[in-house]
């Protein structure tokens, strides 16, 4: 009998170790549905939001909202009457008077005039921002636009001069300038053109980017604030090619994407977004597809960080989630063909994951393998133990 108990033993050894020796490529649907809340006393404090696949989902998916340029800085120009004068600008000063024989303007003679006025030559707008007007003396010319200097000569003329009338031009804003850095072919800084110089034309001017318009980033800095959109967003929306101003700095990035497929995939990994867009079942075929022997079709979910503001237009209450994004997990059942058709709508973002939950029948498998290779095992101990015993 001594030989029996070691023997009963081992028997019984692969029961208690059975939840330990099943290890499983991730959650099956159950325990993602289980762990989105967490009871903490009387309250349920959500984890994340579990979404299942409806229609009213398919068209936030598809309607998904991106950094705008717009919205940050609107889409306004700055015409010519609102251009400011700085430092090392040239410009052209004109004279006009009412009659012959003024200030500016030699007594009627027998020479042939084409008018009461005089040019004068151009000048650069000094470092301390002024120019110099005769008669008038030095004048404060720097943040005025080129009305408002006009105003201030005829100001100081007009006790001098018949009837004086000024026109000042803008021949060279060179204080306007634009930068375009980073990933750009050949960056520098450019000058605005007052007839109306737009982000992509002004990128044009540095050569264009070096990589391509899904993989670029545009930042722009105005003023203390700034917003950033990918290239290929402001080339489908003419909304965000905005108009430049002086002193906006323009930065390109690249910035590669990339998506998750881990689980029952054919082949899990970290996959590339190099197109300029990918669908769920694009994204899901790059992986190789569902494995045939292990994974669960009504299982495959898609893991993101969404906005509120997208998660709020379904009536998902996410007040209690105190990051402006929300961890949020969408449950497609393959097996359904309206599913099927969707993951052909529904675009991978950068940094989504895809799981492909295991089948149910794959854990049982795993189990009953692990107990067949324990059994061996013990038997082969009950056998020796046997063989020593007698």
């Amino acid at each position: 009998m001594r030989g029996l108990i070691p023997f009963t033993g081992l028997l019984l050894l692969p029961l208690a170790l059975e939840g330990c020796f099943t290890p499983g490529s991730g959650p099956q649907i159950e325990a993602v549905y289980a762990n989105a809340v967490t009871q903490e006393g009387e309250v349920l404090r959500p984890n994340y939001e579990l979404i299942e696949y409806s229609s009213p989902i398919l068209e936030i998916l598809r309607r998904r909202s991106s950094d705008s340029l717009y919205g940050h800085f609107g889409g306004g120009r700055l015409g010519p009457s609102q251009v400011t004068i700085g430092v090392g600008d040239v410009i052209g000063l004109s004279v006009y008077e009412a009659s012959a024989g003024g200030l500016f303007t030699p007594a009627a003679t027998d020479t042939i005039r084409q008018g009461n006025y005089v040019n004068f030559p151009q000048q650069v707008v000094e470092q301390d921002g002024t120019v110099s007007v005769p008669y008038a003396g030095r004048i404060m010319a720097r943040g005025k636009t080129t009305r408002q200097l006009e105003q201030e000569i005829v100001s100081q003329l007009k006790t001098r001069a018949v009837e004086p009338q000024i026109v000042v031009s803008l021949v060279d804003s060179r204080s306007s300038l634009f930068s375009v850095l980073g990933e750009a072919q050949r960056p520098g800084s450019f000058p605005v053109n007052w007839a109306g110089q737009k982000l992509l034309a002004g990128i044009a001017l540095a050569g264009g980017p070096k990589w391509a318009d899904y993989e670029t980033s545009i930042t722009i800095n105005r003023g203390g604030k700034t917003a950033t959109a990918m290239m290929q967003n402001i080339i489908a929306d003419p909304r965000e090619n905005i108009f430049l101003r002086p002193g906006d700095s323009v930065f390109l990035r690249r910035e590669p994407r990339f998506y998750t497929a881990l689980g029952a995939a054919g082949k899990s990994g970290h996959y590339p977004i190099d197109v300029p867009k990918i669908t769920l079942a694009e994204a899901v075929g790059r992986a190789q597809g569902l494995l045939d022997t292990q994974a669960d079709p009504t299982g495959v979910f898609l893991l993101r960080w969404e906005k509120k503001q997208a998660l709020e237009k379904i009536g998902r209450p996410v007040a209690s989630y105190v990051t402006p994004t929300v961890p949020t997990i969408y449950h497609f059942d393959l097996r359904d063909p309206n599913h099927l058709l969707a993951s052909q709508q529904i675009d991978v973002i950068h940094s989504d994951v895809i799981y492909i939950s295991n089948a149910p029948t794959v854990e049982l498998r795993k189990t009953l393998q692990v107990l067949a290779d324990l059994s061996y095992i013990t038997l082969n101990a009950a056998q020796t133990s046997f063989v020593l015993h007698y």
